[in-house]
Order: C-alpha cells, then structure tokens, then sequence
C-alpha cells in the first residue's frame, strides 16, 4: 500500500471535526486484520480505513515485533481506545487503457484520459476547499493492487478516532456523506 506523506500536520483542535451528527449512518464499516473496510448502503465496498496505531517496538526479533503487534492492535480495538488519524483509502479513477490484447481506439484513449482528467481534478478541488474542514493532512495516489487500471488516493487524517466499527464509523461518515454528495464516491 502507498502511503501519504504525513509530514506536514496541522494544528487542527476542533474536537468536534467528525461525527458531531447523531444520525444514522448509510455506511457500513467492517473490521478485519487490523483494518477497517467501508461499504456503502449498496454493500460494496467503497474504501479503507487503516487506523494510525502508533505501536512502540519493544524487541528485535521480527517475528515477535508481528505479534506482539497484532495482538496489541487486537486489545485496541477491542478496548475501543482513541487513536490519532489514519489514512483512507479510496478508488480514484479508472482507466481502462492497460492490459488490452488488441489496440485500443485512439479517440477512445483521448476520451478515457479526459473523463480521468476531469475527475482527477474534481479531487485534487475538492481536496483543496475541504483538507482543513476534514483534518487530511496528506495524500498520495497509488495503483490498485487488485486492478492495475485502477487508481486509488490515499487521504491521510490526523484527528482523534475512537476504534470500534461503529465508532470510528460515526467519526468518518461526514467525510464519507461529502465526498459522496458531491459524486466522488
């Protein structure tokens, strides 16, 4: 997985950033192997959460640093304890240009890169009016793992999120309902 550049961090302390609303959220959130994954009203997935644990390595060996951090990331979640940000991931664009046998159209190349164009800028504007509103202090794009003509961006979050599906749910759903609202999800 790519990862933001989180170097640049504001000092953001509006403790009510997120899920200051007690509505319910359309989204579903699911925890697996130390990540939580979005899914929309539809029950697809939609994104990533991969909460900023913060772990201290105690030890040398590799594998019991593993562990240990599993384990330790277990208990967290668990204990529903608060963690600082983390990054989300999200599907980008789709480019449905690479890994075809036969050429592709030349007018149908021009017309894929524009519609990718547009909506690559539709999320670096988006980004730019909303990072302080949301508390992203970085992003990066990064090719799919599962789909190389797929790009994902990374929005790197620094605010406090309690762990527990529906807590850290109830803390990214504003983020999740704007970027939704305005077609980028």
């Amino acid at each position: 997985m790519c990862s933001p550049n989180l170097d640049i961090v504001y000092q953001f302390t509006n403790s009510h950033l997120f899920g200051s609303e007690n509505k319910k959220s359309k989204w579903k959130m699911e925890y697996e192997d130390t990540i939580y994954k979005i899914y929309d009203w539809d029950r697809n997935l939609a994104g990533y959460f991969f909460p900023k644990y913060d772990l201290v390595e105690t030890t040398n060996d590799e594998e019991d640093i593993d562990g240990e951090e599993e384990e330790l990331i277990e208990k967290l979640n668990k204990s529903h304890e608060k963690v600082r940000g983390g990054n989300i991931l999200f599907p980008m664009i789709k480019l449905n240009l690479l890994d075809k046998e036969e050429g592709i159209d030349l007018d149908y190349t021009i017309d894929s890169l524009e519609q990718n164009l547009q909506r690559s800028r539709a999320w670096r504007q988006w980004l730019q009016q909303n990072h302080r509103k949301f508390a992203i202090i970085g992003n990066a794009v990064c090719t799919s793992r599962e789909d190389r003509n797929m790009l994902s961006i990374v929005l790197g979050v620094d605010s406090n999120i309690i762990l527990g599906e529906k807590e850290t749910l109830t803390a990214l759903t504003p983020l999740l309902d704007e970027l939704h609202e305005v077609g980028l999800l």
